[in-house]
């Protein structure tokens, strides 16, 4: 007699375990009416909507979140993808953008990088970009969006645009590499630094800061044909003769002059 009524118990759990599985799959109360999308500065949230390729009434408890994952990563300034199902019908995707920190040239367009040296977007001109373009790099052709960009001399430019401060970096309009891999940058004023190899990096930047103070107080870099910070310790300011013409900072061959940056 109890193993019936067990068994009678054991089927009505079940059934009503299954009856509130197919509720839960089936039932329109949990159909997505919002998609919500944080932590984007860059990139357009109805691209990453539609890139998810969630629907509205779809239900909540039966979307795949690995392939919106995978779907969303496809994008090259996507970092990382989480997806949260908040009850009843909100789906919550935080992206983590890849966030460009300098620009390069290829056959006379621009490309924005992040620090890993990741394709992030074409773009015609950098007028307005406030990034620093580096130069004295080859881009191959076949490279594109959300591919690691195989150019030498890239890493160490951007080990410069990483390792930098913001301020620092904001005063840079160009970092150009040279042979065996020595930098030279350019402030936005057209001020050739010396910058030597990418060694040493957060000393040269605070030398190159009080330097750069010091330039200000005393009217400027008009009369300074370069700085030399290839050694922190022991600075050089030549100055310029005094019938020299200052010399124009180095530029990308494809940046159109009316393209500088501002």
């Amino acid at each position: 007699m109890r193993r019936g009524r067990a068994s009678v118990l054991l089927f009505f759990f079940v059934s009503l375990l299954l009856l509130a599985a197919y509720y839960f799959l089936h039932s329109p109360y949990f159909g997505v009416s919002q998609v919500n999308v944080q932590g984007i500065s860059l990139i357009n949230q109805e691209e990453i909507v539609k890139l998810s390729g969630i629907h509205s009434g779809e239900n909540i408890w039966r979307l795949d979140t690995q392939r919106i994952k995978q779907q969303l990563l496809f994008h090259p300034q996507v970092e990382t993808v989480e997806i949260h199902r908040q009850w009843p019908s909100t789906v919550l995707i935080e992206i983590k953008e890849r966030k460009p920190i300098a620009v390069v040239g290829q056959a006379g367009s621009f490309i924005l990088i992040d620090q890993q040296g990741i394709f992030l977007r074409k773009v015609e001109s950098i007028y307005g970009i406030p990034l620093p373009i580096i130069t004295g790099v080859q881009v191959p052709l076949n490279a594109g969006p959300g591919q690691p960009i195989d150019a030498e001399g890239l890493p160490v430019a951007l080990k410069v645009s990483t390792e930098l401060t913001s301020s620092v970096l904001a005063r840079v309009g160009e970092i150009h590499v040279s042979a065996g891999h020595r930098l030279i940058l350019y402030t936005e004023e057209g001020l050739e630094v010396r910058f030597g190899t990418a060694e040493d990096i957060p000393a040269k930047g605070d030398m190159l800061t009080e330097m750069l103070k010091q330039l200000t107080n005393n009217g400027g870099s008009e009369k300074i044909q370069y700085i030399d910070i290839s050694s922190p310790k022991a600075p050089v300011v030549k100055p310029r003769e005094t019938n020299e013409t200052k010399k124009e900072p180095l530029r990308n061959p494809y940046q159109p002059r009316s393209n500088k940056r501002q």
